[in-house]
């Protein structure tokens, strides 16, 4: 599969907002900081740190940080979780409920395209290490 657009890595921020996210330098490859994904306008992210509002622009071809969020796979859904979310008045909110608790969900970007039914993790744009797993390394 080829690397996904700008709009296109938007389209699957937009679902995270309010997720922690972690900032790796492109350049370096170190892990610059750990905020959250507060805001998406045409051109980029925002993201929260220390209270501190930071834009990080998205570009087809370059990239200033590799942005991963920080989410939870399917198979730590809980018995509890799976009944609340059973439990919505509609069903398509199981999804919404699902994302909104950080969990890693099926992307669609749109027919034909070859990210849909990936996992974020899958196309690289998220990691399931908790935040205390990232602060030890």
């Amino acid at each position: 599969m080829d690397k996904l657009t700008a709009s296109e890595r938007l389209k699957i921020y937009t679902r995270y907002i309010g997720q922690k996210v972690l900032l790796i330098n492109a350049e370096e490859m170190i892990q610059e900081q750990m905020g959250i994904l507060s805001g998406i306008k045409d051109s980029g992210i925002q993201v929260t740190i220390n209270n501190y509002n930071r834009w990080i622009p998205l570009y087809d071809d370059f990239e200033l940080y590799h942005i991963k969020l920080l989410l939870k796979p399917l198979s730590k859904l809980s018995e509890t979780i799976k009944q609340k979310a059973n439990s919505l008045p509609i069903q398509n909110f199981i999804t919404q409920y699902y994302v909104q608790l950080g969990f890693d969900m099926p992307v669609f970007i749109e027919p034909g395209h070859p990210a849909n039914c990936k996992y974020v993790e899958e196309l690289g744009l998220a990691t399931y290490c908790t935040e205390n797993e990232m602060m030890q390394v």
